[in-house]
């Protein structure tokens, strides 16, 4: 009798006919409410790469951080000493999955705006123009990003709908750096010049001028084009608006994020009370981590140990004594191996001092003014332009660092760099001043000399990488880091990179 009567209900339409409970992808991507959080689910992505992963060695930020002679810890860190690297790490595990999961997420928003923008935005309409713009840049900021770490990570330009496309070949060569170029192009077209103040931290023209700059000086570094050079530099003309800060502590101070000079933040939040670290924070449903880590550089938690970061001697010994930067960049006490203090410096720890894991809504700076006005000098150099100009740029940089110190009161160091000069002494001046400036943020250490290395400027295999460790040995192989063993297992199409 039971069964007839389950039969019976079973059977009624009205009980096998519902209406899901929450969205499907059929109602969402219908409006401008649903279309921005849609984007800024790609932006929420980017905090994956920022924020702690509990556990030595476990921050992403050190595949950018550790290898280069800015850094170094008495761990034994496979990024800093490049031994031990290999496809099974954590970390590049992390940091691919991480980086396709932002690139699905561009490639789905870019799909609905094609098929259902003429309706979805009816109020706003230019609202579609900046979405797609926004899922343009953050696709192409993550190509350069992969670009930078595996060399031939796979090229995904669309949304996989389809098992048979599920299996994407190695990228070669420069194919990364050129859909970033292609990308961008797009994205400088289609963003707006500002957002309104509720909206600052989206990306902008300018931030797609600025990285389009960059990516088109990096594949000409390694591939010799000029006509890359020329483009780098019509790109960081037309941007308007761009500015250095006063002060070049403005740039890694919590009360001064998204300022003048500021082209793409990770837009760290205040840990809320509910803050678990332990949480990938990929679901609405839960709260995860949305701070910023910057523990490494203050032994926080206290049970990371060896694991903290501390400038290298090579890195203070290239200021000359009296640069107001380092006052930012560096605790002058003698023998101290917590020594870096860009970001933690002062009141820039947020939930003093800084969270029990060192998060801190405190911006990673992901792309600021200052390293495109190096880049255009960059190219300027590299392609027979005025070494006067270029020298211009980066005095202008100088001058600023000149005018950073604490009593407001301008410094004679960093003078400024000679006139006369040639072509081969004023690019070495330029990668000085990139270290100079840039020291300890987003890779642009390492990134620079990888892609010297490529271009024959600098041998890396013979390179004082002013390690604590003395078995740092950087190989050929090193210019990529290994892909994921398991993408590269069940992958018939790619294959892993050669030396691993």
């Amino acid at each position: 009798m039971l069964l007839l009567v389950f039969a019976a209900s079973g059977c009624n339409e009205d009980n096998i006919d519902l209406d899901p409970i929450g969205d499907t992808e059929a109602s969402f991507f219908n409006n401008e409410t649903q279309m921005n959080q849609a984007v800024l689910g790609i932006y929420q992505k980017v905090g994956f790469f920022y924020t702690f992963r509990g556990g030595q060695n476990n921050w992403i930020q050190s595949i950018w951080l550790a290898p280069s002679d800015d850094l170094t810890t008495r761990q034994g860190h496979e990024y800093e000493f490049f031994q031990g690297l290999q496809g099974s790490l954590a970390t590049l595990n992390n940091f691919y999955r991480f980086a396709y999961q932002l690139i699905a997420r561009a490639n789905v928003v870019l799909q609905k705006i094609e098929e259902n923008g003429d309706f979805a935005y009816e109020s706003q309409p230019e609202l579609r123009d900046f979405h797609k713009g926004e899922a343009l840049f953050l696709r192409a900021w993550m190509n350069f990003r992969l670009w930078n770490v595996y060399g031939t990570a796979p090229l995904v330009n669309e949304r996989i709908v389809a098992l048979e496309n599920a299996y994407p070949p190695n990228s070669s060569g420069t194919e990364l750096l050129d859909q970033v170029i292609v990308d961008l192009e797009e994205a400088a077209q289609l963003l707006p010049s500002s957002w309104n103040p509720e909206f600052r931290g989206r990306v902008t023209r300018n931030s797609a001028l600025g990285l389009r700059a960059k990516a088109l000086v990096f594949r000409g570094t390694v591939t010799g084009s000029e006509a890359d050079f020329t483009a780098a530099i019509q790109n960081v003309d037309a941007m308007s608006g761009m500015e250095l800060m006063p002060n070049y502590g403005d740039n890694f101070d919590a009360a001064m994020e998204n300022n003048a000079e500021s082209l793409f933040e990770f837009q760290a939040n205040q840990q809320s009370g509910l803050n678990n670290t332990s949480l990938d924070n990929d679901s609405f449903a839960v709260v995860g981590d949305t701070g910023a880590y910057w523990g490494m550089f203050a032994n926080r938690p206290s049970w990371i140990g060896n694991a903290i970061y501390t400038a290298t001697e090579s890195l203070k010994n290239a200021y000359e004594s009296g640069d107001p930067r380092t006052e930012y960049i560096f605790d002058p006490t003698p023998g101290l191996r917590l020594n870096v203090r860009k970001y933690i410096r002062d009141g820039n720890w947020t939930n003093d001092p800084g969270g029990a894991n060192g998060s801190s809504r405190n911006n990673p700076r992901i792309l600021r003014y200052a390293d495109i006005l190096l880049i255009k000098a960059e190219a300027i150099t590299r392609s027979g332009g005025s070494l006067s100009d270029a020298l211009e740029i980066i005095n202008q940089i100088r001058e600023r660092a000149r005018n950073s110190t604490l009593d407001g009161i301008p410094a004679v160091i960093p003078a400024d760099r000679p006139i006369s000069a040639d072509r081969n002494q004023v690019l070495e001046w330029l990668f000085l001043e990139r270290r100079l400036e840039l020291a300890i943020e987003e890779g642009h250490r390492y990134y620079d000399l990888r892609r010297r290395h490529m271009a024959g400027e600098v041998d890396l295999t013979n390179w004082d990488w002013s390690s604590e460790r003395n078995d740092a040995e950087w190989r050929s192989f090193n210019i990529n880091f290994p892909l994921p063993d398991g993408e590269v297992i069940d992958n018939a199409n790619m294959s892993q990179n050669l030396g691993y």
